[in-house]
């Protein structure tokens, strides 16, 4: 019975976990450039090094300003995603930074085993490339004849690999940064997705042009820590289609079944031992 109660309690603190992420920000200035950073789940900076921002990036594909908003359009729960029916996610490359192209790489990890990883552009890949990620059942992802076997079934992250810049997650527990502590004190997100709002998208050199859709996600990322970031997310920007995001219930009550089977398994192993 004490098992079954203490694996109660690592329930409730899951939970609490996510609920902790929840709350409403508090945006402060970013930690780089001293400008003003604004958002409903992710604080996103006006503006980045190089004077642009991702709100520029997001017009440049929409017919009117705004179109999509980077403040508040913002889409959360976007730590774990699955493959709708389909059985396939096209992904396109949007935008990458020039001078971090060489070395940043993005993919899918393993929410059971973050180091476990599926590549789908590698460094050096360039804006326009496509490729599609499949979901071949029982936890096998594949990107271009490579396979990776998961271990949450259909479910998976996405990460940021940016060479000796840091490896960056969709799930922001997995970025924790004791510099950005005081702002996101269960991890920093690198990631800010948006869906699909039927706003019409357009951009030759990237073969993209029909209504944003339901379903349909662009990903912007940050690929810098915290101290030495300027928060404006347009250093890489993917779309993918025919992805949704996991609520975060499903995933409180995954991983919690999960510690609950392995509580009961060790029970199990310490009755075994008191009958030996």
């Amino acid at each position: 019975m004490k098992t079954y109660k203490y694996m109660g309690f690592i329930g409730v603190a899951v939970a609490a976990l996510f609920a902790g992420q929840a709350f409403a920000l508090s945006c402060p200035t970013s930690p780089a450039l001293g400008k003003a950073t604004h958002g409903t789940h992710v604080c996103v900076a006006e503006e980045g090094w190089d004077g642009s921002s991702l709100q520029d990036a997001l017009d440049s594909m929409t017919p009117n300003p705004g179109d999509i908003d980077v403040y508040n359009d913002q889409h959360s729960p976007s730590s774990y995603w699955r493959i709708g029916v389909s059985g396939g996610a096209v992904t396109r490359l949007v935008m990458e930074i020039a001078d971090n192209a060489a070395f940043n790489s993005f993919g899918i990890f393993d929410p059971t085993n973050s180091e476990n990883k599926l590549e789908i552009f590698g460094a050096g890949d360039n804006a326009g490339a496509r490729t599609t990620l499949w979901d071949n059942g029982s936890g096998q992802f594949e990107v271009d004849g490579v396979t990776a076997q998961f271990g949450a079934g259909k479910l998976f992250g996405f990460y940021l690999d940016a060479g000796e810049r840091g490896l960056f997650f969709s799930d922001p527990s997995l970025n924790w940064d004791e510099d950005a502590a005081g702002t996101y004190p269960n991890g920093m997100p690198h990631m800010v997705a948006f869906e699909g709002n039927g706003t019409y998208l357009k951009n030759d050199s990237l073969g993209i042009e029909g209504t944003f859709m339901a379903n349909e996600f662009l990903l912007a990322w940050e690929d810098t820590p915290w101290a030495n970031s300027d928060l404006d997310y347009n250093d890489f920007l993917v779309f993918i289609e025919s992805v949704e995001p996991v609520p975060e219930p499903a995933i409180v009550g995954m991983f919690a079944f999960g510690v609950l089977l392995i509580g009961m398994g060790a029970g199990v192993r310490r009755r075994r031992s008191s009958w030996a």
